[in-house]
């Protein structure tokens, strides 16, 4: 295995979803990576597995959220064959306070529609709280890979 950057310029975002319905539906924010790492197994030409690590700390773009400036990790990988890329992954994030912590799970398909209409890797989140961000359990939300890593997304 290698550690390559090939991923970063689609901006993977994987779990770099984050969902709120928070006060109201349609929250968003951004799903801010930093140092992130790929490793890489070429199993043919144009097909390999591919994982994915990174820190995350989720900016909102309504800062009273409760999710704002969360701090957590994201992890996810993908099988390519022929090109085509199906990530999976979850991220968890937890509140500076302690008073609550949530999971994202996400998938990226060549199907999923973003929140942008862009080249960039899109995908979907489903989310489980606890805490004071226990109102996320059950929500969804579409993100769009930024091209220098992490997400933007809005909630379902």
């Amino acid at each position: 295995m290698k550690n390559v950057t090939l991923l970063a310029g689609w901006g993977l975002a994987a779990g770099m979803i984050v969902s709120t319905g928070y006060a109201y539906a349609g929250a968003c924010g951004h799903d801010v990576h930093g140092a992130s790492t790929y490793e890489v197994t070429q199993l043919g030409e144009n097909t390999y597995y591919a994982h994915y690590f990174s820190p995350a700390t989720i900016i909102m773009d309504d800062a009273s959220d409760p999710r704002h400036r969360a701090f957590g990790e994201c992890r996810g990988q993908a099988v390519v064959i022929d090109g085509v890329a199906n990530w999976t992954g979850a991220c968890i994030w937890k509140r500076a306070d302690g008073a609550g912590e949530y999971v994202a799970h996400w998938t990226s398909t060549p199907s999923d529609k973003g929140v942008e209409k862009r080249e960039a890797l899109h995908g979907r989140a489903r989310f489980v709280g606890s805490g004071s961000l226990a109102f996320l359990t059950g929500r969804t939300a579409k993100w769009t890979g930024l091209a220098n890593g992490g997400s933007y997304f809005c909630d379902d």
